[in-house]
């Protein structure tokens, strides 16, 4: 990316994003209105309302009719509808929390573990919603076909580290009883909605440390060893084997390293936030795969090239 390039997402991200979170776009779908009048309805400077307001419009998230701001339909689908499918503003708010610990990289390299003053403005909320977001629910219909292929009789699934619900509503859309599992304060975000679809059991717990009984058809692990050791890896898939019905299969979503487009990048991430995880190879992922028992391994491409499919029979 060009320096110019850089600098405008970098405005876009920030500026869009605080105007987002204090309202400013919400306020103005509720009610078109001047930069004075909104300045006034929020108790902001006359000045400098104007100037958001305008660039803003130069950065077409806003419409402007002579002196009158308006919100249009795509913006409003991204950044207000917050039932729509292209609702987008959780994860705004989950990229500016990330560039506090993103900063942090020298304290990481030299410390071996993660800054944790820079979890100061985490939102558990912001972080499970934002992970609901628009490419999942683009790819969640790929991801189930993929999973379905390799084990076309399945009638039940367990979604491990699932809270977000996109891939469980997708299992649920194509018949399948979806047990989502996750850590309680996860699964508080989304449990009173989940709860209320058909096809949809919540259980709650660590991972690392159980994992729902089974025997069920499909143990999902989405976007989930990313942020764990090898150990407890390791540790996870073996217990997924054991919950099992023979012939069912376990499904790993995640990106692979030297198989992803910007793994490597996702591993820094990883490393200010998780202070185990990192992104693993697929030789990594076969041997914990053999090792409890998985047989006929294989790895599905998707159509977003950040993402794998591991697939393994029990």
């Amino acid at each position: 990316m060009k320096i110019r390039e850089l600098q405008a997402a970098l405005e876009e991200l920030i500026f869009v994003g605080q105007a987002h979170k204090m309202g400013v776009i919400d306020e103005l779908y509720k009610k078109p209105d001047t930069s004075h009048g909104l300045a006034e309805r929020m108790g902001y400077n006359y000045r400098n309302t104007f100037i958001l307001l305008e660039a803003l419009v130069e950065m077409n998230y806003l419409l402007k009719d002579r002196d009158l701001y308006t919100v249009d339909d795509e913006i409003f689908k991204r950044l207000v509808d917050k039932n729509n499918k292209e609702y987008e503003g959780d994860f705004w708010q989950f990229l500016l929390y990330l560039i506090n610990p993103w900063k942090t990289l020298p304290y990481v390299l030299k410390h071996g573990k993660p800054d944790e003053s820079s979890y100061t403005n985490f939102s558990i909320d912001d972080f499970i919603r934002g992970m609901d977001s628009p490419w999942k629910k683009q790819i969640a219909p790929e991801v189930v076909d993929i999973c379905l292929k390799y084990c076309k009789n399945a009638l039940s699934v367990a979604d491990i580290g699932g809270a977000p619900g996109t891939m469980a509503r997708a299992f649920v859309e194509r018949g399948l009883d979806t047990i989502i599992y996750d850590l309680p304060e996860s699964m508080e975000v989304m449990k009173e909605e989940l709860s209320s679809i058909q096809g949809i059991t919540i259980e709650t717990g660590d991972a690392t440390e159980s994992l729902p009984t089974g025997p069920y058809d499909i143990a999902f692990l989405g976007n989930l060893c990313h942020g764990q050791s090898p150990e407890d890896n390791a540790k996870i898939i073996k217990m997924c084997q054991q919950n099992l019905n023979d012939g069912g299969i376990i499904a790993i979503f995640d990106n692979i390293r030297d198989e992803s487009f910007r793994g490597a990048a996702l591993a820094l991430h990883m490393i200010t936030q998780s202070p185990k995880g990192n992104i693993y190879s697929k030789d990594e992922y076969y041997q914990w795969l053999e090792n409890a028992g998985f047989k006929d391994l294989t790895v599905e491409q998707l159509s977003d090239k950040r993402w794998q499919i591991i697939i393994g029979y029990k």
